[in-house]
């Protein structure tokens, strides 16, 4: 794991510390300059995003340890090491429920996963253990380890969540639709005889088209 430590005053607010995150969306809201932010739980995030087409807010990311504390923290937070994001997930402009985001998130490997609402949940990569917990009771691991069977949700409906991959286009084979040189012999005599009105060449010929060409033909009586 590892741990970047910027400072907004050198780098911007608008850094990006991965593809679709940037520095001030990880920055304590208490206005502290040093952030701290874990490159694993970034990557988490935007496997995350990926995963659905989703959009990310990130609610709280690092905290000072007096901003922490202010907003009622656990002791020994992960959010003050930068391991640590509460946030919103959205498809399509709307909310995805929490408890879905908490199996999700249990599938793609995030280590440490807590529901703060329908709305809001706590996601980590900390550096060792795990940890499952419904926060309205609580920061303890109080859901058993298994969001899935703690909610009730089946594997299906998290499925559903992914981003639905277009299927492939066949690529369209041209052929060029003239008489083949074996047959232009015959296909110009049957344009003087009128059997055919000279298009199509190479195109299948449907039962009335054979029989008309028969009938033109003197062939059928």
């Amino acid at each position: 794991m590892a741990i970047k430590t910027v400072y907004k005053s050198k780098v911007g607010a608008g850094y990006k510390i991965s593809e679709h995150f940037k520095l001030s969306e990880m920055a304590c809201k208490d206005g502290t300059d040093k952030v701290l932010y874990s490159t694993d739980l970034m990557c988490k995030l935007e496997q995350l995003r990926a995963y659905g087409g989703f959009t990310i807010t990130i609610n709280s990311g690092y905290r000072s340890a007096s901003h922490n504390k202010k907003v009622g923290g656990a002791t020994n937070s992960q959010h003050t090491k930068g391991t640590a994001a509460d946030i919103v997930v959205k498809k399509d402009g709307n909310a995805v429920s929490g408890k879905l985001v908490c199996c999700l998130c249990q599938s793609l490997g995030f280590k440490g996963i807590g529901y703060i609402s329908d709305k809001a949940v706590h996601v980590d990569m900390r550096e060792s253990g795990s940890y499952r917990g419904d926060e309205r009771k609580g920061y303890s691991g109080n859901v058993g380890g298994n969001f899935y069977t703690y909610f009730g949700i089946k594997q299906s409906q998290i499925d559903a969540l992914k981003v639905k991959e277009e299927p492939k286009k066949k690529e369209e084979i041209k052929v060029e639709n003239k008489a083949s040189e074996w047959a232009k012999e015959s296909w110009e005599k049957a344009i003087a005889a009128g059997v055919t009105d000279g298009s199509r060449p190479q195109e299948p010929a449907t039962r009335q088209e054979v029989i008309c060409m028969l009938d033109r033909l003197g062939l059928i009586k």
